[in-house]
């Protein structure tokens, strides 16, 4: 079945679809939804040019705009996201990668780009973005990654295996560093790097509904003040990092100097760096082991 309509006149009512829903950037995100799901060029659809759409095809693209219109994230309707300068899959079992966690991967790349062999461990995965863009850097280097979310490594082993990195990469389920503490990794771990749940209460009364309705909790709800998952996460550290290990932690805006002073009273942990990001917001928090 046919209908009289073709994808520059499809792509035309998912711009007025979307600006009725008060969806900013309407026009761009109908051309991205419409595009990818037609699977068609960009000059298609600006132009002119006589086609047909059939009624499924039609049908799916409008289940695409109203998933958009009703605020889900334009990244889970279209299942992925750039990050690092690769294609990662995402959907709502998974954290939508940000931009500023790739500080985080920088600088994991600039401290051991010359290590021997690395063991690198990314807490709380999600889909994978971290460890697969360092193991895709970091040929030497042994890469876990794991997440309490057996949903979550799902995704984070089909991002895995799309980037070739499948076989360099451990996934394990489990809380925090719980996974494999008895494994013998004891005092060998050269990094781990946390990008964990980081938003405080206060906060998240505030967050948009893209964020708050629709991306999952666990990966956003860092309790009271947002640096509870932290806490527990340098208590446990000490027991798998390598003397001069180091922790590569993403957090949000403010809590810099809490965090900061909470690694001041430990004796296992010296700041070493804190890296603002592109809008100025100290984003990255990098503490080294020390003592025995």
């Amino acid at each position: 079945m046919t209908l009289s309509i073709s994808s520059s006149q499809l792509y035309r009512e998912a711009i007025d679809r979307l600006n009725k829903a008060g969806i900013d950037n309407a026009q761009r995100e109908a051309l991205w939804i419409v595009e990818e799901a037609l699977g068609t060029t960009r000059l298609r659809l600006l132009s002119d040019e006589e086609d047909s759409i059939d009624h499924v095809t039609y049908q799916g693209v409008i289940s695409l705009l109203e998933r958009r219109a009703s605020r889900e994230p334009l990244q889970y309707v279209l299942e992925n996201q750039d990050f690092f300068g690769l294609s990662m899959v995402v959907n709502p079992h998974v954290l939508i990668p940000r931009p500023e966690s790739e500080l985080l991967v920088e600088e994991v790349i600039a401290r051991l780009g010359s290590h021997s062999q690395p063991i690198i461990w990314d807490v709380g995965t999600g889909s994978g973005c971290l460890a697969i863009s360092v193991a895709k850097a970091l040929n030497n280097a042994v890469v876990i990654a794991s997440d309490r979310s057996l949903l979550a490594l799902q995704v984070a082993r089909i991002n895995a295996m799309k980037h070739g990195v499948s076989s360099r990469i451990l996934l394990v389920v489990g809380d925090l560093l719980a996974p494999l503490l008895s494994s013998g990794l004891a005092g060998k771990v050269t990094a781990i790097i946390a990008n964990l749940p980081y938003i405080s209460h206060e906060e998240w009364d505030r967050l948009s509904p893209d964020v708050k309705d629709f991306e999952p909790r666990l990966a956003l709800d860092g309790g009271p003040d947002g640096l509870d998952v932290y806490r527990r996460l340098l208590e446990e550290a000490p027991d798998v990092l390598a003397s001069d290990g180091v922790v590569y932690m993403e957090i949000g805006l403010g809590q810099a100097d809490p965090l900061c002073k909470v690694i001041t009273g430990s004796k296992f942990f010296k700041v070493i760096k804190v890296q603002p990001d592109l809008q100025d917001i100290p984003r990255m928090v990098c503490v080294q082991r020390v003592g025995c």
